[in-house]
């Protein structure tokens, strides 16, 4: 991890307390294949594709994937303590998954394809060599045995995986206990600059977003949760027209509920804009009254902007999993915390696959983007980075591209868009000639304002 809490305005939004649980929650054991590269983009990395052969024991009725994924966490200390990179864990690519009975335990063996963000203008290995513990049923053993000498866990020894040092100069790992895969390191496929669907966020003429954030260090008006959702809500409601705030009715779990209408031009036409934003002390352990908000929130939210604590991917994983998900309905979501990138789930995707059907829908991917971080962010970025994905759907008239939206962001968060190569959003450079009374002209608004 970074240097600790230097200032208050500096605050990780990973949480600290020990007894947090583990961010991989489950995953339905399926047998994903390696389809085709996903496209990521970012501005801040560059995105590498690790592929390796691995194996896994396992206990009997854990499934496979999950065992491969509780191995894998510990990649993510691995590369963050040697080459402050960041994987994609919770969405690693599987394929070639067998199984091996072995007494009351099942040997794993599995071929994965695991996108990695390396540092930008750090040259990349041509190969890299893994070192994992052998055995996902006994991780508590492992966790005690090896803290303090390979790696020192800061947040609790269930998770001892965050901090895992396997080169660390007192780091002495038997065989017995790991294996050591190594990786073939190649460039992840690049794709043509993609955009968010701007044409299904404004399908039905108006935009509904709903703005999430945390509680950062406690429950009081002066916490970074509540400061930075106001200054979201306020830089929002300057760009609309007819601006007014609601102020909804608390409850035990939804600490702040605002309301913000108003409207803004676009296509010509005045539209309907709601953001809802919302402060709740965590997620995963948010009760009926939040699901039931939420429920009625993300059946018709564009965008779902999510800031603050990560808790080790708990409380994202957990927003993965909340709301409804509606078929054919697009949603931009923000996960703006500590390291999404690496630790969010695939509970998302799976839910949008299951809705819409595998034959529409193979991936998940095909009305969901997700911009992640693969570093800590910081309590005092909350509203820019939530403001940057709010106001590129608000402005779209004038339609910005991912590279453009990430790059906007704090490079320090090292943000990273997936499951944006089902796209097919292309802006109109410039809009057709246009009749005039007294001559031709070409209508260059499209262009943006100013130009």
């Amino acid at each position: 991890m970074r240097s600790s809490f230097p200032s208050p305005a500096r605050l990780l939004l990973v949480a600290l307390p020990a007894s947090l649980a583990s961010c991989a929650g489950a995953t339905p054991d399926d047998a994903r294949t390696d389809a085709g590269a996903a496209a990521i983009t970012t501005a801040a990395a560059e995105v590498l594709d690790f592929r390796f052969h691995g194996e896994v024991i396992a206990g009997p009725s854990t499934p496979a994937r999950d065992a491969i994924v509780q191995q894998l966490l510990y990649v993510f200390g691995a590369l963050r303590t040697s080459s402050d990179a960041s994987g994609q864990i919770g969405n690693v690519v599987l394929s070639d998954v067998t199984e091996t009975a072995s007494g009351d335990q099942r040997r794993i063996a599995y071929r994965a394809s695991l996108p990695v963000a390396w540092p930008r203008g750090d040259a990349p290995p041509a190969s890299y060599d893994l070192v994992l513990p052998r055995d996902a049923s006994a991780l508590e053993t492992f966790n005690r045995k090896y803290d303090g000498r390979c790696g020192r866990s800061d947040h609790g020894a269930e998770n001892f995986w965050h901090d895992f040092r396997p080169g660390a100069l007192t780091c002495m790992l038997a065989d017995a206990d790991v294996v050591r895969p190594a990786a073939a390191v190649t460039a992840h496929a690049e794709a043509p600059p993609k955009y968010p669907e701007y044409g299904l966020v404004w399908a039905d003429g108006r935009l509904d977003a709903v703005a999430i954030f945390t509680i950062i260090g406690r429950n009081a008006p002066d916490d970074w949760g509540y400061t930075e959702a106001q200054r979201f809500l306020d830089d929002a409601r300057r760009g609309l027209e007819g601006a007014s705030v609601t102020e909804n009715r608390a409850s035990r779990s939804v600490l702040r509920d605002a309301t913000l209408t108003g409207k803004v031009m676009h296509g010509g036409r005045l539209r309907d804009v709601e953001v809802d934003v919302l402060v709740v002390e965590s997620i995963d352990d948010a009760g009926a009254d939040f699901d039931e908000r939420y429920d009625a929130l993300s059946e018709r939210a564009d965008l779902v902007l999510f800031n603050g604590h990560a808790k080790l991917g708990a409380n994202t994983n957990a927003l993965g999993q909340k709301g409804k998900v509606v078929a054919g309905k697009y949603q931009l979501v923000l996960l703006n915390a500590c390291d999404t990138f690496a630790l969010v789930d695939s509970a998302m995707t799976d839910r949008r696959r299951a809705r819409n059907g595998a034959a529409i829908d193979p991936k998940g991917t095909k009305f969901l983007d997700v911009i992640s971080n693969a570093r800590p962010g910081y309590a005092s970025n909350l509203a820019n980075v939530a403001g940057e994905v709010y106001g590129a759907a608000l402005g779209s008239d004038w339609p910005k591209s991912y590279d453009a939206i990430v790059g906007a962001m704090p490079a320090s968060h090292v943000a990273i868009v997936y499951g944006e190569e089902d796209n097919t959003f292309v802006p109109l450079r410039f809009l057709p000639i246009v009749f005039e009374p007294r001559a031709f002209a070409i209508d260059r608004a499209s262009r943006g304002p100013g130009r």
